[in-house]
């Protein structure tokens, strides 16, 4: 049987490899005295146990040097030890693999534009919209404004999270600021019952939830937009999410190991992220809005490994030094990093992250070129195209809590160390 018309389980066809696994650092391009120095600070927060542990893939766009694992996979209900191959939860990460690539590749074929308004594929948005007003207009009318584009960029005004798994009226409360300040998570050790609406609940929740700003007028990071972005994406190709990415993604990379709701058989690969009520979240997705939608979502559901994110990462650090590669064009990766919200605080390309002159996840010796994102989970991918450099560094820094935020100390302080490691090549 081919395996890859299987749903609900990881893309095992054969695959192209568009990188060469280098056999040591330096024909990679890398110092390896000071590349031993750069996993040595992922081994110091293991040791400490501040994560259980980490998988890091480096490498350029014509290498990747074999992902570097670290430490454990779990902590409960015991202690397994992490594997090159580790398959980790990648959150956020999502948004710029799959849904950011797939609305690109629906640009590239002359499907969509990026300043179509997204109510032409989903007329809810203006239908359950509430009666208030949005800067003096009714909402409405503004939301007749907001474009893929305003999506892409973390624009359209929605809130950053919302609790739309809990349904229509509660989601919508809470987005409100009826019980929680609005655009805020759930916080870390409160539970709360969730009533898997399905995707169409969500969606439902979603546009009768209200607009915290006026489109184009601040850069709110916002799961709700990419939730939004994955639902018009399915109503345009008429297919699934998880397919579209298997088809348009994963096979032509070689991504052998990702995939959306990953079959049974694939547990004892995957590092389980946090300890809810009836137990570990293990497999099935973190994000409960995408979890609510059966596990395919626009902003969340995929599970990857290090080496498959490092082909992703290879390809798309191809695409932006005007290199082919199997997805997508140089001219969309162009496109994709460019700051479209100079003026507005952060700065966002579509869908990635730009560096910050301020202080990034990708820390200080990255170049002003790099482009990047994160995962909640604790997953991230940095490229530098000035550098010819790519970092992914996969953790599960939920597991056993999401209180532990030493990832965020941790990102900056290994991507110096990297880049230090490629500046003596």
């Amino acid at each position: 049987m081919d395996q890859r018309a299987v749903r609900g389980g990881c893309v095992m066809s054969d695959y192209v490899e568009i990188v060469g696994i280098a056999e040591s650092p330096g024909r990679a391009g890398f110092d390896p005295a000071r590349l031993r120095r750069a996993y040595a600070v992922i081994e110091r927060f293991v040791e400490r146990r501040e994560i259980p542990g980490a998988v890091a893939a480096v490498g350029t766009s014509a290498w990747m040097l074999p992902p570097a694992a670290f430490g454990s996979a779990s902590w409960e209900p015991e202690e397994r030890p992490v594997h090159a191959g580790t398959i980790y939860d990648c959150a956020s990460l999502t948004k710029v693999v799959v849904t950011t690539t797939l609305l690109l590749n629906l640009v590239e074929r002359g499907r969509v534009a990026l300043g179509d308004r997204v109510a032409r594929w989903i007329p809810e948005l203006l239908e359950l919209a509430p009666e208030r007003s949005v800067g003096g207009r009714p909402e409405r009318s503004v939301r007749e404004g907001i474009t893929i584009r305003h999506l892409l960029t973390h624009t359209a005004g929605f809130a950053a999270w919302a609790p739309l798994y809990q349904g229509p009226e509660r989601g919508v409360q809470q987005v409100a600021g009826v019980h929680e300040p609005a655009g805020t998570r759930v916080p870390a050790g409160v539970e709360r019952p969730a009533c898997a609406p399905g995707p169409s609940g969500v969606l439902e929740a979603l546009c009768r939830a209200p607009l915290q700003s006026e489109p184009s007028t601040a850069v709110v990071y916002s799961c709700l937009g990419f939730i939004l972005l994955g639902e018009l994406i399915e109503r345009e190709e008429g297919a699934p999410l998880d397919r579209l990415a298997e088809r348009e993604i994963f096979v032509p990379l070689g991504m052998r190991d990702s995939c959306f709701n990953p079959r049974p058989e694939l547990l004892p690969r995957i590092a389980p992220t946090e300890r809810k009520q009836d137990g570990l979240v293990h497999g099935v997705v973190h994000d409960e809005n995408a979890r609510a939608r059966g596990g395919v979502s626009g902003n969340a559901g995929l599970f990857s490994t290090a080496g498959d994110l490092g082909r992703f990462a290879a390809a798309a650090l191809r695409l932006r030094l005007g290199r082919p590669a199997p997805v997508l064009s140089p001219a969309a990766m162009r496109a994709a990093v460019q700051n479209y919200t100079e003026g507005l605080g952060e700065p966002r390309g579509l869908g990635w992250l730009l560096r910050s002159r301020t202080g990034s996840s990708c820390g200080d010796f990255f170049s002003a070129a790099s482009f990047g994102h994160t995962g909640f989970t604790g997953t991230s991918i940095w490229i530098d195209p000035e550098q010819d450099l790519f970092v992914v560094l996969l953790t599960n820094r939920v597991h056993p809590t999401r209180e532990n935020a030493a990832h965020l100390r941790l990102r900056p302080l290994f991507h110096n160390a990297v880049a230090a490691a490629r500046d003596f090549a």
